[in-house]
């Protein structure tokens, strides 16, 4: 067996040639996004900052799924004759020839302001392994060989945009692909024969490749593709509510980092209506120590106020059994007697209802360090009758104030409510004048351990922030800050 190596060289392209023709395909990148995007002016509910970190991150989940994508290269067989002098027409073919080694070892990922992100690969090899035969006259010979491809760059621009059903989408916008050499041991068979046609190999494998190796990497942002296209826009939350996350804006890209702008507002199921209200600016600080960064406007919360309240949600009977059992104080007409006698003696020993029903919506306020909401409504309370029917007794008007925590788990944002103060008034009473201030302590409680309780279970449940298929929030941080709620977060993909 004899061994023997033919090295073939690249194209006489030059480094700063291939450079030309890189920035050539950016420039008509650049020119066709710009006329392609549309100028919006809304302000977003929710804006979400991605940074270079976590493009880093994405570049090692990416390449691996790129380097995928390229092992199932084919490179078709090829024959064909060479005229040699004296000897005349030798014929060969090569066939079988498979990858059976593959590597990016060096890859670089940036965003290129304005238009997208380019993906950059370096130093990356292919070796491939086939069989070659040759004829001559009566004379033939065959053998194996082994074939290593170096310098292999690939360059490649990704668009990102906004589709028609606003949601983020990513293109191939430009892909150029170089080979830099082209090294061949051949194995068996006779050195004189097989280089006869080393050099007529050089084409056809190298333009194979070529013509492969940027669809291959257009189909791999074409798999990202479709887990965008999968991300819900839209997201009930429950029988009343909806959450809407489409794109209002642009997606906004500097060489740092890049903003997306969801609409993030909560409608009512039973009508489409926009609040009387509009979403203020979103500030971020340009930290780029997590992956991610997301910023809540006031008007997130307060859009789901107005959608709660026009869908009549936020209403609340309280009973006696809502009240646990331990509990001295009942929601009956002997407790309620003692601080208003009257009630007592008109309906001695019964049960009461107190029906709740908001007067209008919720409003919430971020300040530095705090979240406060202020809520009004009325209270109509009325005694049980033996006979189930209710009898009227008072209304109050109550106002109060509560703080909010928020935390987020498995992508939701979930909440939970803690009484600051609540005010009473008499509206109309039933049972003849009293001092309202009288049940200041009882309402206190009420809320405190039935109205609270029964929203924070509802709050626990969560509502759903904006998601990508497979991809989670690690250690996320939450910070209040005037007018906005901000969420600092690095992120993982997995299945």
């Amino acid at each position: 067996m004899r061994t023997d190596k033919k090295n073939l060289k690249g194209p006489s392209h030059s480094v700063g040639q291939i450079e030309k023709i890189e920035k050539m395909v950016w420039l008509v990148t650049v020119s066709l996004l710009l006329l392609s995007s549309h100028t919006l002016c809304t302000n977003p509910g929710l804006k979400v900052r991605v940074t270079q970190k976590a493009l880093d991150y994405g570049r090692q989940v990416g390449v691996q799924v790129l380097q995928q994508k390229l092992w199932q290269i084919q490179i078709p067989d090829v024959s064909g004759e060479t005229h040699v002098s004296v000897i005349g027409h030798v014929k060969y073919q090569v066939t079988g020839m498979q990858i059976n080694d593959f590597g990016l070892p060096q890859s670089a990922i940036g965003f290129y302001a304005g238009t997208g992100i380019k993906l950059s690969i370096s130093n990356a090899y292919i070796h491939i392994h086939g069989n070659w035969r040759v004829k001559y006259l009566f004379i033939s010979d065959h053998g194996s060989f082994d074939l290593s491809v170096s310098g292999l760059s690939i360059s490649e621009a990704i668009g990102m945009t906004r589709d028609e059903t606003g949601r983020p989408a990513v293109r191939s916008a430009g892909c150029t692909a170089y080979i830099g050499s082209l090294d061949i041991k051949f194995h068996g068979g006779a050195s004189w024969l097989y280089n006869l046609f080393s050099s007529s190999l050089e084409d056809p494998i190298r333009s194979s490749l070529i013509q492969q190796i940027c669809p291959k990497v257009s189909n791999a942002i074409n798999g990202l593709e479709e887990h965008l296209r999968n991300m819900k826009v839209a997201s009930h939350v429950d029988k009343y509510a909806v959450i809407e996350y489409s794109l209002v804006n642009p997606i906004a890209i500097t060489n740092k980092f890049m903003d997306l702008d969801f609409k993030g507002e909560f409608y009512s199921v039973a009508k489409h209506e926009e609040p009387p209200f509009k979403p203020p600016q979103v500030p971020l600080s340009e930290q780029t120590d997590h992956m991610m960064y997301l910023g809540l406007s006031d008007f997130f919360a307060n859009s789901a106020g107005f959608a709660y309240y026009r869908a009549d949600a936020l209403n609340m009977n309280i009973t006696d059994d809502m009240i646990p059992k331990q509990s001295p104080i009942r929601l009956n007409t002997s407790t309620f007697g003692a601080v208003i006698p009257q009630v007592e003696k008109l309906y001695p020993n019964m049960l009461m209802l107190m029906s709740f029903h908001a007067n209008q919506q919720p409003v919430l306020k971020a300040t530095p360090n705090n979240i406060t909401i202020q809520a009004s409504g009325a209270i109509n309370t009325f005694a049980i009758l033996p006979n189930s029917s209710l009898a009227p007794l008072f209304v109050l008007d109550i106002s109060a104030s509560v703080s909010a925590q928020v935390v987020i788990s498995k992508m939701k944002l979930i909440g939970s409510l803690k009484l600051n103060r609540l005010l009473l008034s008499l509206k109309h009473s039933d049972v003849g004048p009293f001092k309202v201030t009288i049940l200041q302590g009882l309402l206190n409680f009420a809320v405190k351990v039935v109205v609270l309780p029964k929203i924070n279970e509802r709050l626990a449940t969560g509502f759903p922030l904006p998601n990508v298929d497979h991809l989670s929030f690690v250690n996320p941080l939450i910070k209040v800050n005037q007018d906005v709620l901000v969420i600092a977060t690095d992120i993982h993909y997995g299945s």
